[in-house]
């Protein structure tokens, strides 16, 4: 997983990055200030102090190499080097995060500037549950949100930039940040974080700068495309059966672009999941037998993208169709056989998966027709398992 994490982080980079012009950029660096969202039971005990740390940042200002950049009216990229205090020394202990990211203007002008940041990437901490729990068969005893070193990290949020000096700025922001390892690794509750920003920004080269011109260029095509991703991954259940289990999935869909930097698609999602064998310590799904249609899902999905020239990326929201767990789930209710739920139901997520799934999506073209594909599939605020998929486009 770490070989590969790394890998697609390092195409990511490559596409953010290239051809930017290297007189352009600035040095960034932020205090941050926030604190740990409590989204499970898990957290109550280990949520203490506040959110403390740092960012430092390079950041490239786009000057029309690629058409999108034009599309986007000249975002920023960038790459933030994090370090984060998580409030609880002995339980969560500290987080490293590197991450590519977008910096898209909303108001840009000599005296203010609001944008809108987004980026993605790795973090590693230092405790997880294996190295905090005094006992190892109860998760209250440990760090139950972090089951591994190496984990994936998101950040979002809006900044605004005030210039005080010739090539100087203050900056303040407001981000949510996320850091799990999307249940590769158990337990795997993970960290939702609120955080406040304060920091500077540098341009050491603002009296060469001159502003990106806007050009004539071809607008995207609006035509209608397909796409079929076959997708697989590994996933544990629950940690004290200390297994792994092969996932995959099937996707097709079809798109339609709306503009230069949108398309909307509606897709066909098929998933295999072989942690339901029914032979688990986990009393969350009520099975006694291992058999094939019960680790089948099936649903449909709406799923919106962005468009940055070879890169793609969204959120994609789905309905199962056929879902053989959803009279399994919760536990106690279906051993005593008083389940029979239609299609669309309440539901508490601490207790089954419920009807609604997503995922966040991440897709690099490197040729006119294959693409490389990561999914994070969850259940609300709940991961279930990533997908690294290989994709054609018709």
């Amino acid at each position: 997983m770490k070989k590969t994490t790394l890998l697609c982080l390092f195409v990511l980079l490559l596409q953010l990055l290239q051809a930017q012009t290297s007189s352009t950029y600035q040095i960034k660096a932020e205090y941050i200030y926030g604190n740990i969202l409590k989204h499970t039971t898990h957290l109550n005990n280990l949520v203490k102090g506040p959110v403390q740390g740092g960012e430092i940042a390079l950041e490239w200002q786009t000057m029309g190499e690629k058409p999108w950049h034009q599309y986007y009216s000249f975002p920023k990229i960038g790459v933030a080097l994090v370090g984060l205090d998580l409030g609880n020394p002995e339980m969560l202990g500290q987080l490293l995060a590197i991450y590519p990211y977008l910096n898209l203007k909303i108001i840009d002008t000599d005296f203010f500037k609001l944008k809108l940041k987004g980026g993605a990437g790795m973090s590693f901490l230092n405790n997880r549950f294996d190295n905090t729990a005094t006992d190892l068969n109860n998760l209250n005893t440990g760090n139950a949100a972090i089951g591994s070193v190496v984990n994936v990290y998101f950040s979002g949020g809006a900044n605004i930039e005030v210039p005080i000096l010739s090539g100087l700025s203050v900056m303040a922001g407001y981000n949510w940040n996320h850091a799990s390892n999307g249940s590769f690794y158990q337990p795997n509750s993970g960290l939702n974080m609120l955080n406040a920003t304060v920091g500077l920004s540098y341009f050491p080269n603002y009296k060469q700068y001159k502003s990106p011109e806007k050009q004539q260029i071809a607008s995207l095509p609006q035509k209608f495309t397909v796409e079929l991703i076959a997708s697989g991954g590994a996933r544990e259940l629950y940690y004290k059966d200390n297994k792994m289990f092969p996932i995959g999935s099937l996707v097709l869909g079809v798109y339609r672009q709306l503009g230069n930097n949108f398309r909307l698609g509606f897709g066909v999602d098929g998933f295999y999941d072989g942690v339901y064998d029914g032979n688990t310590q986990f009393k969350r799904t009520y099975l006694t037998t291992n058999q094939l249609k019960n680790k089948i899902r099936v649903g449909i999905s709406l799923q919106p993208e962005f468009v940055f020239g070879n890169l793609t990326a969204g959120m994609h929201f789905g309905l199962y169709l056929y879902n053989p767990l959803r009279n399994l789930e919760p536990y106690t209710d279906s051993m005593a056989g008083k389940l029979n739920k239609p299609l669309i139901y309440k539901y508490n997520i601490e207790k089954e998966d419920g009807w609604l799934y997503t995922r966040a999506s991440v897709k690099y073209a490197f040729t006119k027709h294959l693409f490389l594909s990561l999914g994070l599939k969850t259940h609300l605020q709940k991961a279930e398992f990533i997908e690294w998929g290989l994709g054609y486009r018709f």
